[in-house]
């Protein structure tokens, strides 16, 4: 909970307590106006929300009995009564919005200062085969990150700049009602837009989201790599993504036909719409780098003359994980690849006969492990003729500890949400093993922090080359 949010709570426990320990109201008022003054102090500091609804609840009808009670003293039946039932309802009260907080994202794990663009690309080649205009140029929406030189008076942009659209088109999607995500409008990033690049040249980092997801939901991990000296590059998957709001004004939805549901259209339509995803969203990726080779009269501005195009990694989580496989076995301006739970089944017999050739890292979560993708991308881990793989599964991690979900809520796990592992223990590894792999692939730094395994909940295989 928030500051004002906790002390709305306490001037709910001094409006409960004081008569129930002293057997006397206060002064006429002195609660009302109390309660008044933190309820406004919240709403215009930090912003109402549909979780605090109990809460607002209690305190008008605590500021109102305060108005309206004749009787200030309280006998000791009254005094026992408001005491227990009275602190009972206000902890009942708490619980909604403890177990759906705003959520807070983690420090980023580095020194550097966050600057952050957002732009669109026109995929000059690439008809549009999703949404109502198939056909049509595609185009992404895409976002940068990179060190920044200064801050001082500006803003930290909030962590989804469309999350007026995307909030509703998520809980949805969920099975929520469209305002059940509204309240983290309300998350700051660590990144300020419009920042001055920092001096010096930077690796890139792509990312790619999966199947539902947007450019935003691994933000956390995008920050990281940041402070610690990349620039990160990640796309709205166009019909892909939940919702991509472009700089127009103009929202393209998720397509669901570009996904269909298997039992609806049977193994062979849905194999073929699945490669055709797999293909479209590294499509975006190779578009991304293409893009960056335009220099500063592309699309990334005064950011392109400091992205080091000799040495580009490329990530991502389910599909876009296996997007970022396919574009590094097929593009040579890839140097690393790290997928996390990345989904193989989709590629095609060719894709499959590519050798890899590329240092890789592929982080495994208890969903996954043991799947026939999982066969599938051991067999693309084995394969590797020029440089290490390593393979990493995490005991207790669930397939959407891979984004943002584990700092949505600490019930998440009981909700179905994340696996069991606790949240502040996932986001750490996972920090650990993207930047310490980067470092050493892209950078040459030793590669003590992640050869050996370093959390209880990591295993941990380094595949040599295969010849």
């Amino acid at each position: 909970m928030r500051t004002f949010e906790f002390a709305l709570v306490y001037g709910g426990v001094f409006a409960i307590g004081w008569p129930a320990i002293f057997g006397v109201r206060t002064r006429r008022g002195i609660v009302a106006v109390l309660l008044l003054a933190l309820f406004v102090m919240h709403w215009r500091i930090e912003g109402t929300r549909w979780q605090m609804i109990p809460i607002y609840g209690a305190a008008l009808g605590m500021a109102i009995g305060d108005i309206l009670a004749v009787e200030r003293d309280l006998d000791w039946t009254r005094r026992l009564a408001r005491g227990i039932f009275g602190t009972a309802s206000l902890a009942i009260a708490v619980l909604l919005p403890v177990a759906l907080p705003v959520p807070k994202l983690p420090v980023p794990s580095g020194t550097l200062q966050i600057g952050t663009l957002t732009t669109e690309i026109v995929e000059a080649e690439t008809q549009e085969i999703y949404g109502p205009s198939p056909g049509s140029l595609r185009k992404i929406n895409v976002q940068v990150w990179y060190p920044a030189s200064d801050t001082t008076g500006l803003e930290p942009a909030v962590w989804s700049e469309d999350w007026d659209v995307v909030a509703p088109a998520l809980s949805k999607n969920l099975g929520f009602p469209g305002w059940f995500f509204g309240h983290t409008k309300y998350v700051k990033s660590h990144a300020y837009p419009g920042a001055p690049i920092a001096g010096g040249s930077y690796p890139i980092v792509i990312y790619s989201h999966g199947w539902t997801g947007f450019r935003t939901v691994a933000i956390n991990q995008i920050e990281s790599l940041v402070s610690n000296g990349y620039i990160v590059i990640a796309a709205d998957h166009t019909y892909g993504a939940i919702a991509t709001v472009f700089p127009d004004g103009e929202v393209a939805y998720l397509d669901p036909a570009a996904l269909p549901n298997e039992s609806e259209v049977g193994k062979e339509a849905y194999d073929t719409a699945a490669r055709q995803l797999i293909d479209m969203f590294a499509g975006d990726i190779v578009a991304t780098l293409d893009a960056l080779d335009s220099g500063e009269d592309g699309p990334f501005r005064f950011v392109a003359p400091s992205a080091d195009l000799t040495r580009i990694g490329v990530y991502g989580h389910s599909a876009g994980g296996g997007a970022a496989i396919e574009v590094c076995l097929r593009d040579e301006r890839c140097d690393a690849v790290l997928g996390m739970d990345a989904w193989v089944e989709p590629f095609s017999n060719s894709i499959l006969a590519l050798v890899p050739t590329r240092p890789a890292m592929f982080l495994r979560s208890d969903d996954w492990r043991g799947t026939e993708n999982d066969g599938l991308l051991s067999g693309i881990a084995g394969t590797n003729t020029d440089a290490v793989t390593y393979w990493i599964g995490i005991d207790g991690a669930g397939h959407n500890d891979f984004v943002v979900t584990p700092l949505f809520s600490p019930i998440a796990h009981r909700l179905g949400l994340k696996g069991p592992i606790p949240s502040g223990r996932i986001i750490p590894i996972i920090d650990r093993y993207l930047v310490g792999f980067f470092d050493v692939a892209l950078l040459g730094t030793g590669s003590a922090s992640i050869d050996t395994p370093s959390f209880d909940e990591v295993s941990v295989e380094v595949i040599p080359p295969s010849s």
